[in-house]
């Protein structure tokens, strides 16, 4: 991963249910010089229009494999280094739940 710097990180891990919801709420917050990355349930984002102004939207390659190929392709997939590094160059960093 290269090095990149980010005003915020949101690490978003919500449930299926309130997935939609979720995502709703951090296209409020969130801007194109911050980074998002999906765990678990959130993966199955269907759409991620709502955060599509986010130029940064990362997801674990644990989980890649729960999604859609098409789906993956707007997406940088990472592993568990390259997620430690985004907390090292993220200026805060927020769970979104």
């Amino acid at each position: 991963m290269k090095e990149k710097k980010f005003n915020q990180l949101f690490i978003l891990q919500a449930s299926y249910h309130r997935l939609e919801q979720a995502l709703f709420e951090l296209a409020n917050i969130a801007t194109d010089q911050d980074a998002v990355l999906l765990l678990e349930d959130a993966v199955l984002a269907l759409s991620l229009d709502a955060i599509s102004h986010v130029k940064s939207i990362f997801i674990l390659s644990a989980d890649a494999h729960i999604q859609h190929e098409k789906i993956l392709e707007k997406m940088k997939i990472i592993d568990y280094a390259d997620w430690a590094e985004l907390l090292q160059y993220s200026q805060k960093v927020h769970t979104w739940q």
